[in-house]
Order: structure tokens, then sequence, then C-alpha cells
């Protein structure tokens, strides 16, 4: 660039500006593999976020896109809704009703008709849930009855095979329904029988097994359905004429109101919510953190590509100073280079991201022919994205903007390399922020999240400064190390405006692993602390509150020969005289604000020796023989008084006014291991002389008896559970014995986590290796062999990731027992007792290290680095002439 030039760019901001474009695109094509890295870097996450974005827009469907589910090519869809009052509603139907007010009786079909209005024309619509038989067992599907040949339900059910039902003792199935073309369906545990002579398509984000039936064919008489009308009016049903119907007590879903919405204020759906939105101010401000993480974590990935780059820009910028451009100058085509890259590589991840989720789209299917909504490319938030893209790219190039201002070209022409320094204040400010974080952090155990996400992200902005001083601080005792690992770490603290970023991107994606990390082993010691057993290890239950004794004497004989020749214990609960379950509590030896678990055999459930050797998990004789004598066991002896039990009796549906009356056994005491989630054992007939009665709720299969096979169990469980659906079968196994997703979710977020880790250590010992050529060469030409150059590599990534991961993991840690600890204290603290009275052991705090995940993130990982850097590194080294 010329000096006649060069003063003219310095009149005028923008020609400047045009100026350090140009200089940066023609800088981006020469060196194409720089370039491609700082937007592969960059353009990455603005790839994820595009193809998340537009997969969940393209997959949530707006309710103008449901219009077609919901009305097919209906006008409208009327909803008698009972009430004795006019009704006020939203643009989407959502109605409320005056509290308090009696219901009306339900309007006919001709009184729909009639409200609807001359030229009308009305079919009526009901949806239910019912099960249906699948082989042994039985199955939920959604009922839906609709006359499929109307016009006005074009496009809810699109046809994929057969036809639509013409007469009463046909239906239509979805596919996840399985059942074929010309098969017998039976619905109900009636198993009353239906012809399949059609299968539809489901509803996409709707319960998949749906049963289509013509009105009155399906549901049962007095099955609760949700019943409306589909209309077709000569007019299109406008904000007014919702109104009025409104008035009529009808709710109304309109096509012509959802494709143009009513002005505020003539029935806001805000004025007419339940619930009000509550926390979107702290989700505004965690994804706020969120992408502050997000543009800090970019930016750091691509920082030491810009560094090296300025430093091999260094003789074009002194020349660009010599002929007179200013510091802001230098500043400016540096953040071109940013600008310039990032514009590039967000609108291309952009791009890619889009295309990559029309791919995936097309593979599911949109509707009507898969499970997703219409395509849809949100323009704005991608925009936003890709603003944000840009963002990073700029702020990646601030730090080598600020050197670049304050180059020399007396010392870079003469070759001369120009050590950094290092901002007094900078640490100091760092240490600030550190603090400040750890603070606020600890402030967020009692107070909400942002406080937690807040302190992580200024302790990060803390680290980012003390880093370039603690990268430093590394060179000093390097002097014992091997040559290769001490050159590495000296040339790392020589070009700190490199190394630094490197190692606090490596470090933010350790700490951002590690928080996640400590929650989730957290909530998963809390799980298994706080697992209450139902039953003793082993044993298995066959129970139901409201199964009848017609089901139990068909339930069984199931069991027994699946079983054959193991007892089955019994227990029974206590109901009143109308059936409804009564719940013990003892007057005495109570404990007072005391959590007190009880599990499904109740709290003092009834039956005889064998239930009581089933709790006890021994042979107690002298129990079994007050058991027999008609006295109740108990197994909190602070409970029995003079050889009485006194029970507060309540029946469950009773109203709050209701005085609890009280009754008082004859009891003795027995010693349970442990914590006791049962009171103890009544014998059947005691509950008689109260004015209870004992209904069967229990068979057991004692584990000290038989522990059923896996074989055995599939024999039993599905052909129990086909009598009714009121019955449940558990085999108790323990807290462990499912264990949740967590670990293998914990690995996936490590290697997640690894990958931008390796990401940025590669980046950063790469481009460490080619802004060392000129020491490499050195080396070379005073007989170093190819090996020491993989060691130099890998003493690059060994650093780098050795540096930052094991920090970062130790940073992630504080807001980690943060959000554990916050947890536990809004839970609060209480005292867990059995119904026996003995305390169940819990822990105040529940902290938790995933130490395996742990050592692979940060000791496996950074020597995994080192040995892909050292396999990877090139072994020739061209030598080249120098001039003393």
């Amino acid at each position: 660039m010329s000096a006649g030039r060069m003063e003219k760019t310095t009149r005028s901001p923008l020609a400047a500006l045009r100026a350090a474009l140009r200089i940066s695109r023609r800088d981006a094509l020469r060196t194409k593999g720089r370039s491609a890295l700082i937007m592969t870097m960059i353009g990455l996450p603005v790839l994820a976020v595009s193809f998340m974005l537009t997969w969940q827009a393209t997959g949530d469907l707006t309710e103008l896109e449901r219009v077609p589910l919901k009305l097919g090519s209906a006008d409208a869809r009327l909803t008698d809704t009972r009430a004795a009052v006019p009704i006020r509603q939203d643009d989407t139907g959502f109605w409320e009703a005056r509290t308090g007010e009696p219901e009306r009786p339900p309007r006919s079909g001709a009184e729909i008709q009639g409200l609807a209005g001359a030229g009308s024309r009305v079919i009526p619509m009901s949806r239910a849930f019912l099960e249906y038989r699948t082989g042994a067992a039985y199955g939920d599907a959604e009922a839906a009855e609709v006359d499929l040949r109307d016009p006005m339900t074009a496009g809810m059910f699109p046809l994929l095979g057969g036809r639509h039902p013409k007469s009463a003792d046909e239906v239509a199935v979805t596919g996840p329904v399985e059942a074929a073309i010309g098969t017998t369906l039976r619905y109900t545990r009636d198993d009353l029988p239906k012809r399949v002579v059609g299968i539809v398509r489901e509803q996409p984000h709707e319960y998949g097994r749906t049963i289509i039936g013509l009105p009155g064919s399906l549901l049962p008489a007095g099955t609760e359905a949700e019943r409306f009308w589909l209309l077709d009016a000569p007019e299109p049903v406008t904000w007014e004429e919702t109104l009025r119907l409104n008035r009529e007590g009808l709710a109304v879903l309109s096509r012509a109101v959802l494709e143009d919405p009513p002005a505020t204020g003539d029935g806001p759906r805000d004025a007419l919510a339940p619930f009000p939105e509550t926390g979107r101010t702290e989700g505004l401000l965690l994804a706020g953190l969120s992408v502050t993480l997000l543009v800090i974590e970019v930016a750091l990935l691509a920082g030491p590509a810009f560094a090296v780059g300025l430093r091999r820009r260094r003789r074009e910028l002194a020349l660009v100073a010599a002929q007179g451009g200013s510091a802001r100058h230098l500043k400016l085509v540096v953040l071109a280079d940013g600008l310039t890259l990032g514009l590039a590589g967000s609108a291309l991840g952009a791009l890619l991201g889009i295309g990559a989720a029309r791919v995936a789209a097309s593979v599911v299917g949109v509707w009507p022919d898969g499970g997703l909504g219409p395509f849809e490319v949100p323009v704005g938030r991608i925009a936003l994205t890709v603003a944000l893209g840009v963002f990073s790219g700029v702020a990646a190039a601030v730090v080598p903007a600020v050197q670049a201002g304050r180059t020399s070209p007396a010392a870079v022409l003469a070759d001369r390399r120009v050590r950094p320094r290092d901002r007094a204040g900078w640490p100091l400010l760092g240490l600030a922020l550190l603090a400040a974080g750890t603070g606020a952090t600890v402030h967020g155990i009692r107070a909400e999240t942002t406080w937690v996400i807040g302190g992580a992200v200024l302790g990060l902005l803390g680290l980012v400064l003390l880093t370039p001083l603690l990268v430093r601080l590394a060179d000093r005792p390097a002097g014992g190390l091997p040559l290769p690992l001490r050159l590495a770490v000296r040339d790392a603290a020589r070009n700190r405006g490199r190394t630094a970023p490197a190692v606090v991107a490596v470090m933010a994606a350790a700490a951002a692993f590690g928080t996640v990390a400590v929650v989730i082993a957290g909530a998963e010691r809390s799980r298994v602390e706080s697992y209450r057993p139902s039953y003793p290890l082993g044993a298995t239950a066959v129970y139901g509150d409201d199964v009848t004794e017609d089901s139990w004497k068909k339930i069984r004989p199931i069991i027994e020969q699946a079983l054959p020749g193991v007892p089955l214990v019994e227990a029974y609960q206590p109901v009143d005289a109308d059936g409804r379950i009564v719940h013990f509590d003892p007057m005495e030896g109570r404990c007072n604000d005391c959590a007190i678990s009880v599990g499904p055999l109740g709290e003092l459930p009834a039956g005889g020796p064998g239930l009581l050797r089933f709790l006890l998990g021994r042979t107690d004789p002298a129990a079994e023989a007050a058991l027999a004598e008609g006295k109740a066991v108990i197994f909190n002896p602070e409970a029995v008084r003079g050889g009485k039990v006194r029970l507060r009796a309540s029946a469950q549906g009773m109203s709050d006014s209701a005085v609890p009356k009280q009754i008082t056994l004859p009891a003795t005491t027995a010693i349970v291991r442990g914590a006791s989630m049962v009171l103890g054992v009544v014998p059947v007939p005691a509950l008689a002389e109260v004015g209870l009665k004992a209904r069967l709720h229990h068979l057991i299969v004692d584990p000290a008896v038989a522990r059923p096979t896996p074989e055995q169990e599939r024999r039993f469980n599905a052909p129990v559970r086909a009598v009714t659906p009121n019955v449940a079968v558990h085999v108790e196994r323990g807290v462990l014995a499912n264990p949740p997703d967590e670990t293998l979710n914990l690995w996936i977020m490590a290697a997640v986590a690894s990958v931008v880790m390796l990401g940025g250590t590669f980046t950063a010992a790469g481009l460490a290796l080619a802004d060392a050529r000129s020491d490499l060469a050195t080396l070379s030409a005073v007989g170093a062999r190819p090996w020491t150059w993989q060691a130099v590599a890998a003493g690059q990534a060994l650093f780098i990731a050795g540096f930052g991961a094991p920090l970062g993991l130790l940073a992630g840690l504080v807001p980690g027992f943060a959000l554990t600890l916050q947890r536990d204290v809004q839970m609060g603290r209480w005292r867990e007792v059995g119904l026996n009275g003995v305390p169940i052991e819990r822990s105040e705090a529940v902290l938790a290290v995933p130490w395996p995940v742990f050592l692979a993130v940060g000791l496996v990982l950074p020597l995994a680095a080192a040995l892909i850097a050292a396999l990877s590194a090139r072994t020739k080294v061209t030598l080249t002439r120098r001039i003393a």
C-alpha cells in the first residue's frame, strides 16, 4: 500500500475499513489452510445451532399448522362446554367460565345445528382412550368416532391402505396399532370385536395408536370422552361469530380466526391463562449466560489461529505502519480478519445446518408423509445465530488486534522477536473476577440458578485473565524436563498470546463438563440414597387397590400355574363399609416434624403368619401366637401402651372437616431390623371387631421361600395384567436394578467435551509447530532426529490439554457443588423415619464426583492428545538458508 493511498484511508474511516477488508480478503485467500481452520472453528457451532433451530421449527407445529389435523377441511370446531353462563376464549379455542356455576345438560346435535345458523352443517366427533387386546395382554389406544367419508374430515387421517369404515362393525387404525386389514380387533376388557378395513396415518405429536370408527359405534356407553362438532359454514367463522357462540356456551376453534387473530383485548390469551407464566426472566438470563459462554468458547478456540496469523503477517503490518499507518489501522486490519472469516464461517455453517436439517427431515418425512410438520426455517433466530458467530470471530481477533497496534516496525523489519508484555493489572482483575464469581456461585446456593451460572461466567473470565500469568509461571520449573518437553513448555510460555486462549478454551469445555457431571453424579447418588424399597429384596408382589374378588379368583390360578408349589402370602387392606381405604396413624410413639415413608402395603396391613414372617424376615413364634390370638403385632414399641395400640383412622375420600375416629386394638410388639414402612400386622378378624372390612390387596411370593426366574415372571406377568387394568406386578430388585441412563449420558457428554478439547488442543499445537518451523530447522541442522520433532509436538499437546483439562475440571466442581447444594437446600431438611420409629439414614447434602469419568478427561485425554499429536506430526523439515 503506497503512502498516498494510506494517507487517503486515514481521512475516511469507511475508506480505512474497505482497505482493511480488502487486505483481509487477500490474506484469507493466500493462507487457505489457516482461513479454513478459523472458519471451521466458528462455523461448527453455528452449524449445530442452525440445525437444531431448523429441526425444532419443523418438528413443532403451530396452531395454524395443526388446522388440517384438528379441523380437516371444516371451517371450525365447536365444543359444548356445558357452562350455564357465557364463556371467554382466546383465538386457539382455550376457554374458561366462572367457577361455582352448575353445569347444564349437554346439547344435542340438533341444538348445535340450530346455534350454528342457517346454511351450516355439523357432524359429531368424539375422542377417548380405551384398551385393546394385544395378544395375551392389553394396550392403550385413542379411540376416535368420526365419519372419515365426510369431506369435512379430509386431511385429518390420510388413508394409507384399504378404505374408510362404512358400518358400525368396521374400524380404521393407525400403523402403531399393528392390526392388518381384514383382521379382527378386540377392544375393551369385554373383547368387543371390530373388523379392520383401513390403515390411516397417525397424527404427528399425538398419541400414535388410534382406532377410528363411525359416530356411536366405538365408545361404550358412559365413557368419558371429548365430544365436539365439525362445522361447515357458508361464511368464514369470524371472531364476532365466535363471540356470539361463546355467549351460548360453545368454544370455537376457527380456521379464519387462526389465520387472522383478534386484536389484543378482544380475548387475549394471557387474560385467560389459568397459570401465569413464571420464570421468564430467569429463563432469559440463563439463555443470555449460555450464549455468553458459547461466544467465549468459540472466541477462545479461534483466538490462537488469529495470534499465529498475526505473527506471520507482522512484516506486512510493519510495512503498513512504516508507510504511515497508525495503530488504529493495524488493529482494524486484524479485526477485519475476524469480521471476514467470522461472516464467511457463520454463513457457511448456517447454510450447512439448514441443509442438514432438510436432509434429516426428508428422511423422517414431513406431514402428511411423516412425523414432522412442514419444513420451516426460522430466519430470525438463524440470523441471530449468524450474528453471534460473526461477533465471536471479531471477539477472537480482539487480543491479536491489540497486539498488532503495538507493533514496532523497526523491530519487525530487523527480524527481532519482541517478547509480549504482561499487563500488570490483568492478574489482579482476574483474581477479583474469580473471587466475585465464587461469591456469586456460593450465594446462588440459596438463590436462583442464574447466580450460579453468572458466577461461573465471571469465574471463567477471571481465569482468562489469569491464564497468561499461569502459563508464564509454568516456564520456571521446565529446566529439569527433557529437551523436547522443555522446548514445548518454553515455546508455549514465550507465545502466551497463542497458548493462553487454547488453554482457556480447553479449560472452559472441561469446566462445563465438570459442572454437569457433578450435578448428574449428585442426583444419581441422591436417587440411590433416597430409594425406599417397597418390599424385601427379591420379593414378587401382585397388588391393586380396586381389584375385585372375581379378578383375584382368576389371578391366583395364573400365578400358581407359573409357580407350582410356591405358597402365596396374602395381605389385606382395611376398608370401611363403602369400600374406601382406611389409613391409620398411631396415637403414641409418633415422630413430630418427620417425614414418614409408607409403602404399597399401607400403614397396617391385615394378614396371617405368612405376612408376618415376610415382613420380619424371620420366624417369631411369640408374635405369631399373639397374631393367632387376635392381637395386632406392632413394630414400634413406643406405640403400644398397656398391651393396646390406639390408632387414629381416616377413610380415603373423607372431607377435611370430618373428624377421624379412633380405634383401639389389643397388641404386642415385635422388633424388625431397620426402618419399616409398615406399622405392623393386624389379624383379619380384628378389623371386623372394630367395624371395618378386609379386602384382598396383595399376593406375595416370599423371597425366603422362592424367587421366580425371569422366564417364570414372563409367564404370569402379562396374563395377570390382562385380567384387569387395576392390578400391577412388581419384583423388588433394589435401587440398582434399573439404573437410569445417566452413566451413559455422562460418557456421551465426556466424549463431546473431549472432541471440543481435542479440537482446541490440536489446533493450538499445530499452529505452534507451524510457528516454530525455524526452531525445528535449527534442531535438524544440529543433528536432531525425527522423533525429537514428534516429541516436541507431543509436548505442545500435552502442555495445553494437561494444563487446561484438570484445571477446568477443578473449576467445574464449584458451580457443580453449588447446583447440587441448591437442590438440597430448596428441598429442605427433614428427619425421615419408618413407621416403626427407626430413623432412615439420609444425607443433608449429597455431593459426588464421578472419578472414573474425571480421570478419563483429566488424565487419559491429555495423554491421548500427546500420542495423537506425536503420530501425526511431520518428521521432515526443509532446511532454509539464513542470513546472519
